[in-house]
C-alpha cells in the first residue's frame, strides 16, 4: 500500500498492512528534525521517518482590505497579530487585536466588513495537489465556528457571550458561516477530484470536559455544522473534527452528523478511556493522534514512547483499523528528537 491508500484505508475501516501514521509539530521540532535529517525537505522527513501523512493545501488572500500596521500583521476580519520569536527556536503568531470584542450590538454587524470571501488565489495549490494527491491523502479546508468567534471576541468574551447576547452571536454566527461556506465551496470546486478531507472542526473541550453545556454546543453550533458537513459531502469528502479534552459527551452527536475521523484523543483527559472509545465507537469513527503528549512524549524517555505507543496500537488498532497514530495533538518544543524518532520508529515496526 502507498501512504494515501493505507490512510483512506483506515479512515473507511479497511484492514491495513500497518497502522498508518501522521505527525502534528511545532516549528521548532521541525527545526531540530530538519538538523537531525540535513535536509530542510520536509516531505523527504517524513519519508525517512516512515511517516504517512495527511497533506494540507494552502490558499492566498487576494484582497485590498488587510494592512499589516505598527509591527503587528493582519489577519481576517480586521484581526491583528505579533510575530513572537521563541528562546528555543521558531516563532508563532500571538492575536492582540480582536475586531469585535466589546460590541454586543446586531445593528453594528451591518457596517462591520466581512471581507469577500471569493478574494482567494487557488491556482498554486491546484496545481500542486494534482502530484500529492497521487501518493498522498489530501485535506483542503478548515471550517470551525467557535474558534472564528475567538478570532473576532477572543475566547473569554466569545464564551460570555454566548450566554448573555444569544441573539446577537446567533446573528455573527450565521455572517461567519456564510463567509465560510462561500469560502469553501469554491475552494471544493477548485481543488474538486484531487483532496480526500476537509476539517471542519473546533475545541469544546478542556481538561475536565467540556467548556460549555451540551445544550449551548447543539444550539449554536450544530446546525452550522451539518450545513458544513453537507458541503463537504457533496465533493465526496471526509470529515476530519479536531477536539481537544474531555469530549466524550458530544461524540455521538458528532457521528450522526458525519464526522468521519476523529482527532486528537487525550486520554489523559475526563472520560477519555481508550477502550471505551473503542468499544462505543471504533466501528463508526477513525481516531487520529492518541500518543500522550502532555508528559510521555515531552518528559519520558524513548522507551517510554515505544511503549506508550504499543499500548495505543494494541487497543485502538485491535481490529487492524480504524487509527491513525500520531502525536497527541502538535508536538511542542523542548521535546527530545530521540523520543519523535521512537514514536514513529515503533509506530513503523510493531505488529499485532
Amino acid at each position: 500500500m502507498n501512504c494515501r491508500e493505507r490512510i483512506l484505508s483506515s479512515i473507511g475501516h479497511k484492514p491495513v498492512d500497518r497502522v498508518p501514521t501522521d505527525i502534528w509539530a511545532t516549528e521548532e521540532i521541525w527545526q531540530g528534525l530538519e538538523n537531525h535529517f540535513n535536509t530542510k525537505d520536509r516531505r523527504l522527513i517524513k519519508d525517512k521517518m516512515g511517516i504517512d501523512g495527511i497533506e494540507s493545501c494552502g490558499i492566498n488572500y487576494t484582497g485590498r482590505d488587510r494592512k499589516d500596521r505598527d509591527g503587528l500583521k493582519a489577519g481576517i476580519w480586521g484581526s491583528y497579530y505579533r510575530d513572537i520569536v521563541l528562546p528555543t527556536g521558531g516563532a508563532y503568531l500571538e492575536q492582540e487585536i480582536y475586531p469585535l470584542k466589546g460590541v454586543n450590538d446586531i445593528a453594528a454587524l451591518k457596517d462591520f466588513n466581512w471581507e469577500n470571501p471569493l478574494d482567494y488565489d487557488y491556482t498554486k495549490s491546484a496545481e500542486d495537489l494534482k502530484n500529492i494527491f497521487k501518493k498522498h491523502a489530501v485535506a483542503c479546508g478548515y471550517i470551525a465556528p467557535f474558534y472564528d468567534l475567538w478570532i473576532l471576541f477572543g475566547f473569554e468574551t466569545a464564551l460570555l457571550n454566548l450566554a448573555l447576547y444569544p441573539d446577537f452571536m446567533h446573528a455573527v454566527l450565521d455572517r461567519v458561516m456564510d463567509y465560510r461556506l462561500k469560502q469553501h465551496r469554491k475552494m471544493f470546486e477548485k481543488f474538486k477530484g484531487n483532496m480526500d478531507i476537509c476539517q471542519i472542526t473546533d475545541d469544546f473541550g478542556q481538561q475536565s470536559g467540556l467548556v460549555m453545556s451540551i445544550d449551548m454546543i447543539r444550539e449554536f453550533f450544530w446546525p452550522h455544522y451539518v450545513k458544513a458537513i453537507a458541503l463537504a459531502k457533496e465533493y465526496n469528502l471526509q470529515i476530519f473534527h479536531h477536539d481537544d479534552g474531555g469530549i466524550i459527551e458530544i461524540i455521538p452527536d458528532l457521528i450522526e452528523m458525519g464526522i468521519n475521523i476523529l482527532n486528537p484523543i487525550q486520554w489523559r483527559c475526563e472520560g477519555m478511556e481508550l477502550k471505551v472509545l473503542k468499544e462505543r465507537f471504533g466501528k463508526n469513527i477513525c481516531f487520529h493522534g492518541t500518543v500522550e503528549n502532555q508528559d510521555i512524549l515531552p518528559f519520558g524517555t524513548p522507551e517510554d514512547v515505544r511503549k506508550e505507543t504499543r499500548k495505543n496500537i494494541d487497543i485502538l488498532f485491535k481490529d487492524r483499523t480504524g487509527l491513525i497514530i500520531g502525536p497527541c495533538h502538535s508536538i511542542q518544543s523542548g521535546t527530545p528528537v530521540e523520543n519523535v524518532l521512537a514514536l514513529f520508529d515503533e509506530a513503523h515496526k510493531y505488529r499485532i
